[in-house]
Formats: structure tokens, C-alpha cells, sequence
């Protein structure tokens, strides 16, 4: 078995990178988030200024038997790299993960990465000895934060959303909702973008440590673009204060028409330290999802979200719109001195 770098230039080694990806997350996992073959494709040969993206293949003669990202941030956050190594389902338990992941934790730290973190998914039952747990252990990767998916149905047809809306309005005078498709109003970018880059820093991480992010509006409209070649969508739902400042969004993200998925992302959701206490979360999230029902089509059955188990406040709000729990979501953590 060889591993080298993903020939990106090659069309049909870019669809068998994406078909082990699209295995291997949805083995045993019914609500897994994989992306489609368009949305792969531009990811993994755009330039991006904001992130390296290194990826690799596990071959064994003719077959492609395993794959793997390691996506290193460039303007914030350079001690982290995130991986995610994936194995064919019918080749799994012959070192190939292992073999994948030893390869993208050299790239990151050859690049002076000392946290490296790796998320997963499975089971509730499992959490404790689930294989990927053991994987990710067996690796030197220890626990460091836990997540939990929750999916909500779609159409919204066993709550109110309007009740939500009116009872979050009597908390909030002085604000006002909108939702927004891109390209978003140039207005509002700067104000957006320092309450994007407090995202990883003010949601609850456990062991991971983040530092700000550096998002501008030139990169905000970088990534508009990026997106519109990948087929996605995104529902922008905004608070405003009365000088027209953002002082929470939250995002839902419709994957490519053509990829024919069901599911609907849920991107973050903030609202900024200074405007809590007024609902705000409560009423973007639930203008968010009467908006989204307007702009997709019936193909469109669920809305996948991730919050942290301590992150109560905004737990309460997912479960009252009707979120469900499906799976356990851990982030492991290596972390040590680079070479």
C-alpha cells in the first residue's frame, strides 16, 4: 500500500477520493453530513487564503483503499490543524486509518502545528468504547471536547414558529430580524465579521484552545464565491441594533441542488456578549427556519446542527424548535511539540 498525495488535476481520482469519503462517513451513521462530489471538488482545488488544505491517498495497486484531509488554518488559529482520515468500509482493520492519519499528523507538524484535532461521530450507547474512540486513542489522540448532533425535521409542521418569533420580539425592542441569501449587504460586513471571529473562542471548546479569528470582508466575499461554484446556499438570519450593527446571525446552509442530498446544515450562531439577554438566539434561529422553508424545495427533510454538551443556553433553544439528539460528535486532541 502507498499513501501520496491526491492528484487534484485528475477527475476520476477526485470522484474516488470523494466516493471513500461518502462510504466511510455514512458507515452505521444515518445522519451523517457528507458533502456531495461538486462541493469536494471546489474545496479541494481552490486556493484559498485562509487555509491550507493538505490531501492524501491510501492505494493498493489500482485501488483507492483510503483518504484524508488536514485542513490548517493561514490567517488565525496557525498551532491547529484539523484531520480527518477515512478508510473504505469493506478495508477497515488493516492499519490503513492509522497508516492515513500518521501521514496528515507528519504534514501538520512539518508545518509547525501543535494541536492537531480530529472529529468523529457515533452512537450514544457507545460513547465510551465506540471503535473510532479507540482509533483516535490507540493514535495518541485523547478526549477534548464533546458534541452532540441533533436533527430537525423539515417541513416545521409540530411547532410554531411564529409563536417563537412574537414570544422572543417582547424581549428585544430597539432590534430588528432579517434574513439574508449572498451576496450579503456591504453595510453590514465589518460588524459581521467581528461577531464570525468570536465564534471559536466564545462557544464552549473543553481542551481546545482557540484564539480569534481573522475573517475580513474581502474574505467574506471570497467565500460567498467559493460557495456559489460548490452549488451551496446560505440563509443568513441577523439581529440588528438600531444603528444597523450585527449583533447575532445565525447561518443555515443548503449543500448543491444537483447532489440531490436531504439535508440542510446548520453553520454557527452567535449572539455577541453585549446584546445577551434579550432572546436574540431564540428569535434568529426560529426566523431562520421559517425563512429557510421558503427558499428550498421539498427535497430538502433535515436540518443537522452540533452544540457542545455544556452549551445549555443554546441546547434549550435547539430542543425547543425541535431538534433531537442522533449521535455523539467528541473532537480529539493531539497535542505536543513539533520536530
Amino acid at each position: 500500500m502507498e499513501i501520496r498525495p491526491l492528484n487534484r488535476h485528475d477527475e476520476a481520482e477526485l470522484a474516488r477520493f470523494h466516493a471513500v469519503s461518502v462510504a466511510a462517513e455514512g458507515f452505521e451513521r444515518p445522519h451523517a453530513p457528507t458533502w456531495g462530489l461538486r462541493e469536494m471538488c471546489v474545496e479541494l482545488t481552490d486556493e484559498d487564503p485562509t487555509q491550507r488544505t493538505d490531501a492524501v491517498v491510501a492505494v493498493d495497486g489500482d485501488e483507492l483503499v483510503g483518504a484524508g484531509i488536514a485542513w490548517s488554518p493561514l490567517t488565525d488559529n496557525r498551532h491547529m490543524s484539523w484531520l480527518m482520515p477515512w478508510v473504505a468500509p469493506e478495508h477497515r482493520r488493516q492499519g490503513i486509518g492509522s497508516a492515513v492519519l500518521a501521514e496528515l499528523v507528519a504534514l501538520a507538524q512539518a508545518d509547525g502545528r501543535t494541536d492537531l484535532a480530529m472529529e468523529t461521530a457515533y452512537p450514544f450507547e457507545w460513547r465510551e468504547d465506540h471503535p473510532y474512540r479507540r482509533f483516535a486513542e490507540k493514535n495518541g489522540f485523547q478526549l477534548a471536547n464533546t458534541e452532540i448532533a441533533r436533527a430537525r425535521s423539515l417541513p416545521v409542521d409540530d411547532v410554531d414558529l411564529d409563536a417563537f418569533i412574537a414570544e422572543a420580539a417582547g424581549h428585544h425592542p430597539g432590534y430588528r430580524i432579517e434574513t439574508f441569501d449572498a451576496p450579503l449587504p456591504e453595510e453590514l460586513l465589518p460588524s459581521l465579521c467581528d461577531a464570525y471571529n468570536r465564534l471559536a473562542v466564545d462557544a464552549p471548546g473543553g481542551d481546545l484552545s482557540f484564539e480569534p479569528e481573522a475573517l475580513t470582508p474581502a474574505l467574506v466575499r471570497r467565500h460567498e464565491e467559493q460557495r456559489r461554484r460548490q452549488g451551496r446556499r446560505k440563509v443568513t438570519t441577523l439581529a440588528l441594533t438600531s444603528t444597523g450593527e450585527v449583533a447575532a446571525y445565525s447561518e443555515l446552509v443548503v449543500p448543491a441542488q444537483d447532489e440531490n442530498l436531504p439535508n440542510v446544515w446548520q453553520w454557527g450562531t452567535l449572539v455577541v456578549a453585549a446584546h445577551r439577554g434579550h432572546r436574540l438566539g431564540l428569535a434568529i434561529k426560529a426566523r431562520g427556519l421559517k425563512e429557510l422553508q421558503l427558499r428550498v424545495g421539498p427535497e430538502r427533510t433535515r436540518v443537522l446542527t452540533c452544540n457542545a454538551e455544556q452549551n445549555g443556553y443554546m441546547v434549550s433553544i435547539n430542543e425547543r424548535l425541535g431538534f433531537r439528539t442522533v449521535e455523539v460528535t467528541p473532537a480529539f486532541l493531539l497535542r505536543r511539540h513539533t520536530v
